[in-house]
């Protein structure tokens, strides 16, 4: 009786270790993540047009076409046959929890990918308006005589009420040149 309680043990023991495990002829996670990655891409890009006609709607027919070469280029580009391909998209469909944690990895890449565009756009607007992500933009002026922002200046309906700007400040007064 205890060497069979024993024997489930060790089994359950075992059973355990290898649940996050893939077999070897499968893609492993991370690999899968970026095939079905690249995948998603060229389905998008399927269905976009021509950079001289923008606005033309592409048909399905010509959309399945372009899917069809893109998915090719997508498992050259990762070194992979369709039926390798297909072997690991298999098990995993079979196995929706190991499926659901590629799926949680690829929203994680784009979203780190979005994030890290949307802070390129920022920087890039930041340049070519300094104003634009200022949480005062509207509500502030930008003085002549100082290189700073003044935020929280109150307008009124006729404009701006400047009682509220700091005292001007009077330049420094220019050096005599040394004579000769």
């Amino acid at each position: 009786m205890y060497r069979i309680i024993a024997v489930c043990l060790v089994l359950l023991i075992t059973a355990c270790g290898e649940a996050d495990k893939v077999p070897k002829d499968v893609l492993p996670k991370e690999k899968m993540r970026d095939v079905l990655l690249d995948m998603n891409l060229a389905d998008v890009y399927s269905s976009t047009s021509d950079d001289d006609q923008p606005n033309v709607i592409v048909s399905d027919s010509v959309r399945k076409q372009r899917l069809k070469v893109y998915y090719r280029q997508v498992l050259d580009l990762h070194k992979l046959t369709p039926e390798a391909f297909r072997h690991s998209y298999a098990y995993y469909e079979s196995h929706p929890n190991k499926f659901k944690e590629v799926y949680d990895m690829m929203f994680a890449s784009v979203t780190s990918d979005k994030n890290m565009l949307d802070l390129n756009l920022k920087r890039h607007e930041y340049v070519t308006n300094r104003r634009s992500l200022l949480p005062v933009n509207n509500n502030s002026l930008i003085s002549g005589e100082q290189d700073t922002l003044i935020p929280f200046v109150k307008k009124n309906k006729r404009g701006i009420n400047f009682d509220h700007l700091p005292p001007k400040h009077d330049p420094m007064p220019k050096l005599a040149k040394p004579g000769n």
